[in-house]
């Protein structure tokens, strides 16, 4: 079972390290931000603002710039620290968020401010899963998700692959495969990352991710609700491992030409050097009693 007070321990004392990975990681953020949008996009037109639950959103990058859209966010996180960081990033972006709330992804069905079944047009899950180490904590969280997003409406999930770990190993150090043969043999079979004890983590690879949706299924009243994968996007595309840095400086322009080719890459089943995997998963009805 996953120590949650270890990974709010982790994100208390660096959250702004996290608030600015997604500027050193600008690649990784913008194919994110445009998958979500285009999910947002797919959904029927309402007379009002989308629903939107932000789950894991740490520092509210993802929450803010949904917000500056219109969208009423709701983010939740494990770490007040964090918390108190996306509280300043909306106030100086000149937006507000519907609910900001400190919690255990774990525990959110028992938050009743935030939790409501069938409500959210779509609840981004994009920290926790991959911090979670037990296939049914991971699965726990995930059909607490889906059963918070109306039908109809998307869950959108973020993994850490297996080959990020293995490409910084072999970069920066390539004999601990064979120094700590035993944790990697381990490792490589059940992708449990706790060699850092104060950051433990999962890492994954897209058939199991596949599995795990596969499983998340459910009953409202007579009906049988599930998730049904219609994407898994390489965040990085083909430039993980921090090959995308040099990008960081580049002009809207000379950036945005880069963003296209990458994106245009980012769903090839050939691409394995993105560190992180973005799903987009809709609910849907599986039967009818």
């Amino acid at each position: 079972m996953t120590s949650t007070s270890t990974v709010a321990g982790w994100y208390n004392a660096n959250a702004n390290l996290e608030h600015n990975r997604l500027i050193t990681n600008r690649l990784e953020f913008a194919i994110s931000l445009h998958i979500i949008q285009q999910s947002l996009s797919s959904l029927p037109p309402t007379t009002g603002p989308k629903e939107i639950l932000d789950l894991g959103g740490g520092t509210g990058r993802y929450a803010v710039e949904l917000a500056k859209q219109g969208h009423n966010v709701t983010l939740v996180d494990i770490s007040q620290t964090e918390l108190e960081q996306a509280r300043l990033h909306a106030q100086e972006s000149g937006v507000a968020l519907a609910n900001i709330t400190c919690a255990n992804a774990l525990d959110i069905r028992s938050v009743q401010e935030v939790f409501r079944e069938n409500y959210y047009d779509l609840v981004l899950c994009q920290g926790p899963l991959y911090h979670l180490l037990s296939i049914d904590e991971r699965l726990h969280v995930l059909h607490s998700c889906m059963t918070a997003t109306k039908r109809g409406g998307f869950v959108i999930a973020a993994f850490v692959t297996k080959y990020a770990h293995l490409r910084d190993l072999a970069q920066r150090e390539p004999l601990r495969l064979v120094m700590e043969a035993g944790f990697y043999a381990e490792y490589l079979e059940t992708g449990q990352y706790t060699r850092n004890p104060r950051n433990v983590g999962h890492h994954t690879y897209r058939e199991e991710v596949g599995a795990l949706f596969g499983t998340c299924v459910g009953r409202e009243g007579e009906v049988g609700v599930r998730l049904e994968v219609e994407r898994m996007v390489a965040c990085e595309s083909f430039l993980g491992g921090g090959l995308a840095a040099g990008l960081n400086g580049l002009d809207e322009e000379g950036f945005r030409r880069w963003f296209e080719v990458a994106l245009g890459a980012a769903e090839d089943l050939d691409v394995g050097t993105g560190d992180h995997l973005l799903v987009v998963a809709r609910k849907v009805v599986s039967e009818v009693v």
